[in-house]
């Protein structure tokens, strides 16, 4: 892509100079002889980068710059850069050229050949700008709303809003799976003076023990065998923004530690490095196991623990939301026709009343799967009860509480109630059932959904995937 330069001086020379040098650099180039003429054709042509002058015969060329940047739009990646000439080496002035928004600042006379150089890292750090840009937009509509009326989904915002005050203090969010805690996660960076930076995610359990360590602090070129190139990790990356550490009770604990150090002293070393690096993040740690337990089991760091609940954060389940079913039950029934292409009005009361009635073990998860599910594959003017599945439990199922044995250590054992005698069901239907009511009741725990159901983990793994039963919320 051709990128289009604006050059504004009253010297037909010097216009004439740039035009020959540039036009060679295959830029385009148009030219401004006055200060009005440059501040209208910056407004038209949107110009990539404009050399301005500073002394001009209608007015001055920090008064122009003030207009090019007034009628800019808000964003100031896809504003023109400004390198303002000069024929003056004063300091003061450059000084009120860069608070007014010049991106350089040039003194005459000059290389040709400087100044291209010049304006080439001008058109790069724009680049990096509208990048770094685009993926803020991204990353914000990423953000679902917080729906609900319930008492304690508001005492929830306010408590948002009190901690996104501070920047710094490290966060634990805690609760039963699938109550939205990477949306709050989010919810805390991008309304915290942080929202600007990125916003980062580690999953403590997708990620080998063998790589988290690369993944978090990065290695150096030659640390290990496939370490072919230096490797930034998620903290360097998140420098200036927020880092949410999910399923942080699976953690192992040799990297516990390691992070520990971070949250205290706010350095770490690359694996392979001798260079301490210093970052600047803040950590939102999530979890749905009890730590308290992990502690007293030696699995989990006291210090560790002390230090993530600086403001502990406890989700309540959709259950104990009271109305908030159905408003968020609506608010996905609206996205995925958008998505879909569908035109379903709403529920019948029927459906709305099922929805409120039922408990939804997997919350909001559960929740949102069940919509798009029925919104992809059922048609009409409304979604019934029996298009979103919701018959109750007790038509098909009677319940025998039984015990997940203890897994890998990680997890403490817990009480789980299976689906076992089924009456007048496809076997699919029977499969699923007893799956998804597993991973549930075990919080995801698949090396113990895998024991009970009595399947090995890559044929789990494949189910989960054919029934839609992915981690999602």
């Amino acid at each position: 892509m051709n990128h289009t330069i604006l050059v504004v001086d009253d010297e037909k020379s010097i216009r004439h100079a740039f035009v020959k040098a540039l036009e060679k650099e295959q830029y385009g180039v148009i030219q401004a002889d006055h200060g009005a003429a440059a501040i209208t054709i910056a407004k038209e042509d949107a110009p990539d980068v404009i050399l301005l002058d500073v002394k001009l015969p209608d007015m001055s060329g920090l008064d122009v710059l003030k207009e090019i940047r007034k009628n800019a739009s808000t964003s100031s990646a896809t504003a023109p850069s400004v390198i303002l000439m000069t024929a003056f080496g004063d300091i003061e002035l450059a000084v009120e050229a860069m608070q007014l928004g010049a991106d350089n600042f040039r003194t005459k006379p000059f290389d040709i050949s400087e100044m291209k150089q010049c304006i080439l890292k001008t058109l790069e750090s724009r680049k990096a700008k509208q990048e770094l840009e685009s993926y803020r937009s991204a990353e914000k509509q990423r953000v679902s709303p917080m729906i609900g009326e319930s008492k304690a989904i508001r005492d929830l915002q306010e408590m948002i809003k009190k901690i996104a005050v501070s920047s710094s203090t490290s966060v634990l969010i805690q609760g039963p799976s699938g109550t939205g805690k990477e949306l709050v996660a989010r919810a805390i960076h991008y309304a915290s003076k942080r929202s600007d930076n990125r916003f980062l995610e580690v999953n403590c359990t997708a990620i080998p023990e063998s790589l988290l360590e690369s993944e978090l602090f990065g290695h150096e070129k030659g640390s290990f065998t496939d370490a072919k190139k230096e490797h930034k990790g998620i903290f360097e990356q998140a420098d200036g923004g927020t880092l949410f550490l999910d399923e942080i009770g699976d953690m192992p604990v040799s990297m516990q530690s390691k992070l520990l150090r971070v949250l205290q002293e706010k350095r770490f070393k690359r694996i392979g490095g001798n260079k301490d690096l210093t970052v600047d993040v803040r950590v939102i740690a999530s979890t749905n196991v009890d730590l308290t337990q992990a502690v007293k089991d030696g699995i989990f760091r006291e210090d560790l623990y002390y230090r993530l609940k600086v403001i502990p954060l406890e989700l309540p389940s959709l259950k104990n939301r009271d109305r908030d079913a159905l408003l968020i039950a609506r608010y996905y029934l609206k996205q995925f026709c958008q998505e879909f292409k569908k035109s379903f009005k709403g529920f019948t009361t029927e459906a709305e009343t099922a929805i409120l009635s039922y408990e939804w073990p997997g919350n909001i998860r559960e929740l949102k799967n069940g919509i798009e599910r029925a919104t992809l594959l059922e048609n009409g003017e409304y979604l019934t009860s029996a298009h979103l599945n919701l018959r109750p439990v007790s038509e098909n199922f009677s319940a025998e509480t039984v015990s997940i044995p203890q897994g890998n250590g990680k997890n403490h054992e817990v009480e789980n109630t299976l689906l076992l005698r089924i009456k007048s069901l496809q076997i699919e239907d029977v499969e699923k059932a007893l799956i998804e009511q597993a991973l549930i009741q075990s919080d995801w725990n698949r090396n113990a959904v895998a024991k009970i159901v009595g399947i090995n983990r890559t044929t789990l793994y494949v189910k989960i995937k054919k029934y839609g039963l992915e981690r999602g919320v």
